[in-house]
């Protein structure tokens, strides 16, 4: 099939829309899931026995956890509805039930009132978003990538991002005006309930957006040729589209290049602010106003990237972020002491290092598999590192600090980045990969 060379005024207003579309709902999807770290030191009672406040804030953070248990499976069955129907229609379905995920945990009845089943329910309602969430990203990040221009899959994949930390913005944003307007009583009682219900409510808008997406080209193409496969193949001679296991390779360095990733997003961006304050005693507004400060520097480091990426390439990025972590990642750690400049410092830096991998590794997941498995391949394997590595972070670094063996957790870091490292030096430069394959 071939592709017009010069695209018309009209086609490049709509691919704009899309991009804003499936972003904003992208966005909602991190708001929804961030609330919940955020504001788990208020509702951690709420759910869990209130009779040991540490223990059941430990339960929350494993609630957190499991709810990336989820995540694997989601990946994997929404991204293969995608690669069968189509990105948009998974799009759609992943929004709807996020949104209801985020309207269970809001309307739920205390610990208190039905005992045990709160706790039941919270771990339903995880284990819900956790499905979504993990078709969610991936198959965003194809769809967002298949729809960009020639010289661009690496912005318009980076972008994805821009609405991850928008997302994350939101919820700090939340936790910021809830802290200011409610007393600490009022917030462990029923405000952050409305934190809940908001993201419930707004998934609603994210849904009309979704709607009307245009499906991409690189789908069609292949839903073309899978029909054209069907008319002429002859009987007892196999197809010749290989299943997503052969393709080890491509798979590898999605997982390697989400590893690292994954580990150092869910420490540094989603869970120091909570560290800082359970740690060292910070005030809830301190820290979350240095969330909010280094979460909008990174929106602009990773675009940044991203251009960088589409100009010189994608391997060298992943080596730089993985040569960054591996040097810096003790040092800036214990920079954080419970101060405001502190923790402001420690966020900048790390996501400077982690806009580096950002920028590109949306594209790096797309080029490394073929169309018709490239959504099941992106958002399955996705989101199985991001269960081993991300979701587990901010319970291993909370036990392990609670236990007196913190550094334990630094070193952690270090050899996980080390392994993303190895991954972009062995990695194939895929900036000219043909996405039609």
């Amino acid at each position: 099939m071939s592709v017009p060379a010069v695209e018309t005024k009209p086609r490049t207003s709509r691919r704009v829309r899309d991009l804003l579309a499936v972003n904003f709902g992208n966005a909602l999807e991190w708001y929804d899931w961030n609330i919940y770290t955020i504001f788990a030191p208020y509702f951690a009672v709420q759910f869990f026995n209130p009779d040991d406040s540490t223990s059941a804030f430990l339960a929350t953070l494993a609630v957190f956890a499991v709810g990336f248990v989820a995540r694997p499976i989601g990946g994997y069955l929404f991204g293969s509805f995608a690669d069968r129907v189509g990105r948009r229609q998974a799009l759609f379905v992943a929004m709807m039930l996020t949104a209801l995920g985020s309207l269970i945990i809001a309307v739920t009845p205390t610990y208190e009132n039905i005992g045990i089943f709160a706790s039941a329910i919270l771990v339903a309602a995880r284990l819900l978003q956790g499905l979504a969430h993990g078709g969610e990203m991936g198959t965003s990040v194809t769809y967002l990538v298949e729809r960009a221009p020639k010289g661009r899959r690496a912005f318009f994949g980076s972008t994805s991002w821009v609405s991850v930390v928008i997302g994350t913005i939101l919820a700090t944003l939340m936790g910021l005006l809830m802290n200011g307007l409610l007393s600490e009583e009022q917030m462990g009682s029923w405000g952050w309930r409305i934190a809940f219900g908001v993201g419930a409510a707004l998934g609603l808008y994210a849904l009309y957006l979704r709607r009307n997406l245009v499906e991409t080209d690189a789908f069609k193409e292949q839903a073309e040729d899978v029909a054209a496969e069907g008319k002429t193949e002859v009987p007892g001679e196999p197809k010749h589209r290989a299943g997503l296991l052969s393709y080890g390779r491509g798979l590898f360095v999605i997982f390697g290049v989400s590893a690292g990733g994954s580990l150092m997003f869910y420490t540094w961006l989603i869970y120091l602010p909570t560290y800082s304050r359970v740690e060292f005693g910070q005030d809830a507004t301190s820290s979350l106003t240095a969330g909010l400060i280094a979460q909008v520097a990174f929106l602009f480091l990773i675009l940044g990237a991203g251009l960088l990426g589409d100009r010189i390439g994608r391997r060298p990025l992943v080596i730089a972020f993985g040569a960054v972590f591996v040097v810096l990642t003790w040092p800036v750690y214990h920079l954080v002491d419970g101060s405001f400049a502190a923790l402001l410092a420690a966020m900048i830096i790390s996501l400077a290092g982690l806009a580096l991998l950002f920028g590109v590794n949306g594209a790096v997941w797309a080029e490394a598999l073929p169309t018709h498995v490239r959504a099941a391949g992106v958002a399955g394997t996705l989101s199985l590192s991001t269960a081993l590595f991300g979701g587990t972070a901010p319970y291993l670094n909370a036990w392990l600090t609670e236990n007196g063996r913190g550094d334990w957790f630094i070193i952690y870091m270090i050899i996980i980045a080390g392994f993303t490292l190895v991954t972009g030096l062995v990695m194939r430069e895929s900036k000219d990969y043909a996405l039609t394959r």
